[in-house]
């Protein structure tokens, strides 16, 4: 579940490194708020391994590196989120604690407790920070939802499992959402 911690104060990045240390769950801060999250379901992760493995497929060899969460990405001086999946074109932002700077595609899969944070919250902050392509799954719709970065603002597509979706930073590279949209019941 995403807990937003009680607010008496700003949160730096200093205080995210020390409940970081100290919890069990991800955790992540944005502008100065905690947020903490459980542990994903077992169709999140295979959704999300699905992706993970057709990126890494595709990118194998070329500049571009896909991860998987849970990998922090530090978009600002207070704001450090862990997103599912992440591809990074740009070297210099990769580094032994994880990424400094803006990945050129993130993708949140959604779960119940966390849909309205990664829909709303991360949506306006990955939009701001100039996150060029941010993709939100919806594995119990059997749903993405596009978000490209255009003029400052997100244009967004959805697609069913019927789709394919490509991404901007990653020219020839197509992904058929009925690999990675299945049933539900097969899990």
């Amino acid at each position: 579940m995403a807990m937003r911690q009680a607010q008496g104060r700003y949160h730096t990045y200093q205080d995210w490194l020390k409940i970081k240390h100290d919890e069990s769950m991800r955790v992540e801060l944005v502008n100065g708020d905690i947020y903490m999250f459980a542990s994903p379901s077992s169709r999140h992760q295979a959704v999300s391994m699905e992706i993970c493995r057709l990126l890494s497929n595709y990118l194998h060899g070329k500049r571009c590196k896909v991860f998987a969460g849970p990998i922090d990405v530090r978009l600002e001086n207070d704001t450090v989120v862990v997103p599912d999946i992440i591809v990074v074109c740009d070297p210099k932002k990769i580094n032994n604690t994880g990424i400094e700077g803006t990945p050129d595609l993130i993708i949140e899969i959604l779960s119940p407790s966390t849909a309205r944070h990664d829909k709303i919250t991360k949506l306006n902050l990955y939009r701001r920070t100039g996150v060029a392509e941010y993709w939100i799954v919806d594995p119990t719709d059997n749903t993405l939802t596009t978000h490209r970065l255009v003029g400052g603002e997100y244009i967004a597509n959805a697609y069913d499992e019927t789709g394919t979706v490509t991404v901007s930073a990653l020219p020839g590279f197509e992904m058929d959402l009925s690999t990675v949209l299945t049933d539900e019941d097969e899990f």
